[in-house]
């Protein structure tokens, strides 16, 4: 029997490289999907003065035991607003078994054409995390 398409053998090839194979450590592991949060700057270009941006951040738990987000704080000009994952709140931790993911959503609204600096410090019963904020204003 002959196959009349040449994509099968591609399909299967490919369908072979699938799959993950590292283990994970037995210790909670805090995972971030980038170390920095900017708004605008590509190009050297930046947010309106007045307008509003948002930038998210994903936080996994790539542990095997499970994650408790004691704190998430931010240390900036009140330019920048965080709002924290669904479940969290002071006292209470935000537990992510294995694999679980959580969004952090900052919005940013620049007040003068400046650059603003800023961080965001997760705490939890693995390392602490330092997420640096960036944005700048322009004058419309």
């Amino acid at each position: 029997m002959r196959l009349r398409t040449r994509w099968l053998p591609i399909i299967f090839f490919a369908l072979a490289g699938c799959g993950n194979e590292t283990e994970l450590p037995q210790a909670p592991t805090l995972f971030i999907d980038r170390p920095a949060l900017t708004f605008n700057r590509e190009f050297e270009h930046g947010t309106y003065v007045g307008q509003t941006t948002f930038n998210s951040l994903a936080i996994q738990n790539r542990g095997l035991d499970p994650l408790e987000i004691t704190a998430i704080t931010l240390s900036a000009p009140s330019v920048f607003t965080l709002q924290v994952p669904e479940g969290f709140s002071p006292g209470t931790p935000l537990r992510l078994e294995t694999y679980d993911r959580a969004f952090l959503t900052v919005a940013f609204r620049p007040t003068d054409d400046t650059e603003y600096d800023g961080t965001i410090t997760i705490e939890s019963n693995a390392p602490q995390q330092v997420i640096t904020l960036n944005g700048l204003g322009v004058a419309p």
